[in-house]
């Protein structure tokens, strides 16, 4: 007699035919730049993890109308050390591609060969470098919720899986974006216990299920509403704009006009249904992955959700992955036959280089942070910069910042303070004309991309002047 549990074998099945090796291997290849140096502070890290006593960073997440659960996790994870988020992060978003797998499979919509395509680019697509900032682990969190719930929900019938589902989505729900996505799951669950059964209104069990999905959102947005409301100054913070939903319509129209004309044409030429409506289907999931962020004011024009040079802007693109492996993989399925292993070969392979050129970014983004510090303390050793020093800094050398992301202020003056400089303030908003009595430092590199990469030494510089 066998001593496994049904549904684990039920399991083992269904993940049977998922690329082990090859996901492993390029995942690690695309992301794995992460862990090298884990112990690194970014963005907003300087000003709300950085020298700050533990609660700090829930008490700031409260007053900005998040839940009080929001950083509970984060913040012990701190405690414990820096590094526990990037590993944590790292094995997050790689489970995800596998509670994606499960997913698909129940759909029906998709060959076990394309299942297998979709989640190797829904784990290696170029989308939120983002997610190496501590203070976005909560995103990462929510979103390894909402996927393993969603495959809960459909993969097992058990009432003690449906609760626990329901207990994964509200927890999530702690990225607001998410009771947007919800909608997902709850059609998948819809289409396949209601509207593939004829018989399904007579069973009360089922409706009862369907009546609590429907009831979660609006529970958290009441709850929210009662007792983690934003404070005053932050009500702002995450309020939905009449402007911005105008331009997330306006997105997903053109789009779709534009995906809609490209599988009618393909479908005249070749006859093949499933990739056109695919590319539709994508679309339609794509631009529902980046409403909310046009709702809520994050993007102030199109361009900047495909922008190459996107600071700490990817997080707002974080619901993307899969509307844009589905495109990816129509597009794929309308060229002919014989190209399309090549053209699989392709589109992977550009996934992790871009990954590896911006890991490589993230790398010396680190290696810089240490080497300004040491400038700082040189230039005050030299007596260039005194107490007295209203600093105007300047930074010439993104091209080794991540994203070509901006260093704020919190973070310079932070480096002042392990730089042990006594300054009266630093900032990178203003120029010299704006302050006129302050000291300009002008950060520059005698190094190529290419040459502080393979010597890990930036040649950093700073070039001091009065303004």
């Amino acid at each position: 007699m066998s001593n496994q549990v049904p549904e684990f074998d039920n399991l083992k099945t269904d993940l049977r035919g998922f690329p082990w090796l090859t996901a492993s291997v390029l995942y690690t290849l695309s992301w794995g730049w992460s862990l090298l140096r884990p112990n690194t502070l970014y963005w907003d890290d300087w000003a709300f993890i950085f020298n700050k006593p533990k609660s700090y960073l829930n008490e700031v997440f409260i007053d900005t109308g998040l839940p009080p659960w929001r950083a509970i996790i984060d913040q012990e994870l701190i405690l414990i050390g820096y590094w526990t988020i990037p590993v944590l992060t790292f094995l997050m978003f790689f489970s995800v591609g596998i509670f994606l797998f499960l997913i698909l499979q129940d759909t029906k919509l998709f060959t076990l060969p394309q299942i297998g395509f979709l989640t190797l680019l829904f784990i290696l697509l170029p989308i939120n470098h983002s997610r190496i900032a501590l203070m976005l682990f909560g995103y990462t969190t929510s979103y390894f919720l909402f996927f393993f719930g969603w495959a809960l929900l459909i993969r097992k019938r058990s009432m003690v899986s449906f609760v626990i589902a329901l207990v994964m989505f509200f927890w999530g729900f702690m990225t607001h974006s998410f009771l947007f996505l919800y909608l997902l799951p709850v059609i998948h669950f819809t289409s396949k216990d209601i509207l593939r059964n004829k018989d399904a209104f007579k069973d009360y069990r089922l409706i009862t299920k369907l009546l609590i999905l429907f009831l979660i959102p609006f529970t958290y947005v009441i709850l929210r509403k009662l007792f983690w409301y934003p404070k005053p100054e932050w009500i702002g913070y995450q309020s939905v704009g009449v402007d911005g939903m105008l331009m997330g319509f306006r997105f997903f129209v053109v789009g779709l006009i534009l995906s809609g004309l490209i599988a009618f044409i393909s479908f005249r030429i070749n006859r093949q249904k499933g990739p056109s409506t695919m590319l539709i289907g994508g679309w339609i999931l794509f631009a529902l992955g980046l409403f909310p962020y046009f709702a809520s004011g994050r993007f102030r024009s199109w361009i900047e959700v495909f922008a190459f040079r996107s600071d700490w802007g990817g997080r707002h693109i974080m619901l993307t992955p899969l509307g844009a492996a589905i495109i990816m993989l129509a597009l794929r399925d309308l060229i002919p036959s014989n190209l399309q292993k090549n053209a699989t070969r392709v589109l992977v392979t550009l996934c992790v280089l871009v990954n590896v050129f911006f890991g490589t970014q993230f790398y010396l983004d680190s290696v810089k942070k240490d080497e300004l510090v040491e400038l700082l303390a040189r230039a005050s050793a030299t007596k260039e910069i005194d107490q007295d020093s209203e600093i105007v800094f300047v930074d010439e050398t993104k091209i080794f910042n991540g994203r070509w992301s901006t260093y704020r202020d919190p973070e310079l003056t932070n480096k002042l303070l392990l730089a042990q400089v006594t300054a009266k303030s630093i900032t990178g908003k203003v120029t010299c004309s704006e302050l006129p009595q302050g000291l300009e430092l002008r950060l520059k590199t005698n190094k190529s991309y290419l040459s502080a990469m393979l010597s890990q030494d930036l040649g950093l510089y700073l070039e001091i002047n009065s303004c």
